[in-house]
């Protein structure tokens, strides 16, 4: 069977090895592009926010490339991270890049991740599987527990993310800035590459995120390829965008525990490899 994954490139890697590790082929069309932030203007707001982290209660990362492109612009600007600052992740492989770093993690999902773990790869209780994707909306369960009037935080992210996060903390109390350290594009590809990535036995379409369905969506309707992939499962890791797909007229979607490789592998093996 052959799956194609839409991840970034680089972002890509780890499930791609995961994916042809258990006999899967896959094609590759990265229906997003990452890229720092270039401009003089921006990169001069950046500073300023980094040199005044000390000053913060403590931290958000969105992503690993949050981190990546935080660590990135630090080690570019000789500028170096406060020791002592709390560093909260969503999910693993951001709190893995946090850890890497040897910035101090702070793990606020550990109050609720004893049941969390236990529907890894068995559980059948869909409210434990919601809770276990990898989302902002898991994270805010996380910080409801936790007092943040009057806290300073700031989000690490790319530019143009969700604003969930920052007007649940908001309307709660907090004093929330994003510092946005990378852009997203998106690829245009010509009508002939589109069309031969969704070509033979083409048993599955990997999703991470909203934004890279939303970019697949545009051009199938530009090519009116709609009809040769409305059947095809789509595999997403939350149900926002399973939501999302359903809008978009897709029939066939399943739900990966999380965004991880291990996620979408355990969807594959146990749904469409039967």
């Amino acid at each position: 069977m052959r799956v194609l994954v839409t991840r970034p490139a680089r972002q890509a890697d780890r499930l791609v090895d995961v994916l042809e590790d258990a006999g899967i082929t896959v094609s590759c069309l990265p229906l997003l592009h990452l890229k720092a932030v270039t401009e003089a203007e921006k990169i001069a707001a950046i500073k300023k926010q980094l040199l005044l982290l000390s000053q913060q209660d403590f931290v958000i990362f969105i992503s690993s490339n949050a981190v990546k492109y935080t660590a990135e612009f630090l080690a570019q600007h000789d500028l170096k991270w406060p020791s002592s600052l709390p560093c909260i992740p969503i999910g693993g492989a951001t709190a893995k890049a946090i850890e890497d770093l040897g910035w101090l993690l702070d793990r606020v999902d550990e109050c609720i991740n004893g049941r969390i773990n236990k529907c890894d790869t068995e559980s059948s209780n869909e409210e434990e599987k919601k809770l276990s994707a990898y989302s902002s909306e898991k994270l805010l369960v996380e910080l409801s527990q936790r007092d943040v009037g009057e806290k300073r935080i700031t989000i690490f992210r790319g530019e143009g993310g969700r604003e969930l996060l920052a007007d649940n903390l908001t309307s709660r109390g907090a004093s929330v800035a994003y510092c946005e350290m990378y852009k997203r594009q998106h690829p245009n590809y010509g009508s002939e590459q589109f069309e031969q990535a969704l070509g033979q036995n083409l048993a599955a379409i990997l999703f991470a995120s909203g934004e890279t369905l939303e970019n697949f969506y545009r051009h199938i309707q530009r090519d009116e390829l709609q009809a040769m992939v409305e059947n095809v499962p789509m595999i997403v890791p939350s149900e926002r965008i399973k939501n999302l797909a359903e809008h978009k007229g897709f029939n066939n979607i399943l739900i990966a525990v999380n965004a991880s490789a291990e996620g979408f592998l355990q969807v594959i093996t146990q749904q469409l490899l039967k």
